[in-house]
Order: structure tokens, then C-alpha cells, then sequence
């Protein structure tokens, strides 16, 4: 079964099969869901990999999340629950200073388990829309080159274009339901999908507790970070866990 890929495609057979793929993800699991326009990410980040790069006549870019356990969350505002300053003895370490990763030590699983979780969400989603006859590319959530810090492509940029969150001071989407505290990843395919709008208004309300909490100051507060300082530290989430927006 195939369907005419037409952008003239009728908005009700337009508005039905977006509902349909909306209620298979969530079938799924999928606990935040967005379609963002490919022409709208082309004309809006023009720099970024596009989507029609990995998908000719790419007409839409599915966004997928799940949110982390909020328990999780909480024990990177607590490193010492880590036990590690005890075994470093033998590294340079002071009282009052964690060994780096020490935010992360029980975040790190749940992070593999969210990624593999929305890995087979995404294989799935672009199965089923191979079988409805559409093109579909499910991308690996957080793929990146480790030494330029750049990934094939960026999924905050169709967050935001699909309305679900703002972009905060931590350089992260910031959506009403869970703050940053999520794991996205996207599908983009030839299907020409309803898609979103930017959202009004402003979700972060730049109290700058990020800024203020980033053990490597990596943050500047004007909506950049350095990734290369970010990551010497391990990446250590402290800027996500701090948000006051959303369930904490």
C-alpha cells in the first residue's frame, strides 16, 4: 500500500495519518511527541544539517522524548551519594571538590536505558511508515563526533519549530511538562505530516541557576556553552537537574 506524496495531499488524509503515527508512538511509550516542518528547519537553521540530507523530498521531522525518573535526577544535585570522594585517595582531591562524574554515577544507566528504549521506538516508528509507503530515517538519539562535538544532526532545533519548549540558559530544549529533563530523538521521512509552531512566550525564566551551578563554567548566561569544557567534566548534567521548570 502506497500513498500519493503530493505536498497538495488533501488536509483531512494530511491530518488523519499524523494522528495515526501521533497515537502509535504514544502506543509505543513515547511520552513527548512533535512534528516539526523540514522546509521550516531549512529556512529557520539554514546552517544545521538539513533534513532533506538524509531523506530525499524530506517533508517532516518526528520528534520523539521520554522524560528521566525525577528520583534519578535528584541524586545529581548530590554527588556525595556516589561514594567516590572516598575511593580517590590517590588522586588530587580536596574536601570540598567531587571527582568529575561523580554527578552522573547514577544517572548513566537510565541514560543507556532511555537511549535504547527511543532506539527501538525510532526503528519501529520508520518501519511503519516504510509499510505505509513512505521513506523514513530513524536517527541514533545523541550520535556525535567526540572530538568536534557536532552530531549529523541537531534535534533542538526541531523541538523548538514543533513547539515543544524553549530554548534555556542551559542550552537545552526546556519544555512545560519535565523542564530539560529528557531524551529526544528524531525520524524524518517524505510523509507530510501536521506540524507545529513555535511556542509562545518564554519557558525559561532565566533565574540563572544553571549559570551559577556549572562546576566548569562552561555556561556563559547569554544562551551558549562551551561543549569541549562540558564535556572535560563528563558532561556532569548538573545545569539539566537545577531547572526549576517542569517535574523535578
Amino acid at each position: 500500500m502506497s500513498h500519493e506524496r503530493s505536498p497538495k495531499m488533501p488536509a483531512t488524509a494530511t491530518n488523519q495519518i499524523g494522528e495515526e503515527l501521533a497515537d502509535y508512538a504514544r502506543a509505543l511509550g513515547a511520552e513527548l511527541y512533535g512534528v516539526a516542518s523540514a522546509d521550516d528547519y531549512a529556512r529557520e537553521f539554514p546552517d544545521k544539517p538539513q533534513p532533506t540530507r538524509f531523506v530525499e523530498n524530506a517533508q517532516s521531522v518526528i520528534i520523539i522524548g521520554l522524560p528521566f525518573e525525577p528520583g534519578t535526577v535528584a541524586t545529581v544535585l548530590r554527588p556525595e551519594l556516589a561514594g567516590l570522594r572516598t575511593q580517590a585517595a590517590d588522586q588530587v582531591s580536596t574536601s570540598s571538590v567531587q571527582p568529575a562524574g561523580a554527578e552522573r554515577f547514577f544517572l548513566g544507566e537510565e541514560n543507556d536505558i532511555l537511549a535504547r528504549e527511543l532506539a527501538l521506538m525510532g526503528y519501529k516508528i520508520a518501519k511503519h511508515l516504510r509499510h505505509q509507503g513512505w521513506t523514513a530515517l530513524h536517527l541514533p538519539p545523541a550520535r556525535q563526533d567526540s572530538r568536534f562535538r557536532t552530531a549529523p544532526f541537531y534535534h533542538m532545533p526541531a523541538m523548538y519549530l514543533a513547539g515543544m519548549g524553549t530554548l534555556g540558559l542551559n542550552c537545552s530544549i526546556i519544555t512545560p511538562e519535565y523542564g530539560p529533563r529528557i531524551y529526544v530523538t528524531s525520524i524524518i521521512t517524505d510523509a507530510s505530516l501536521p506540524a507545529g509552531s513555535p511556542m509562545e512566550g518564554d519557558l525559561c525564566g532565566k533565574c540563572r541557576l544553571c549559570v551559577e551551578s556549572c562546576p566548569i563554567g562552561a555556561i556563559d548566561g547569554e544562551g551558549w556553552k562551551n561543549p569541549f569544557a562540558c564535556a572535560s567534566y563528563g558532561c556532569c548534567s548538573t545545569c539539566i537537574a537545577i531547572c526549576p521548570v517542569g517535574e523535578v
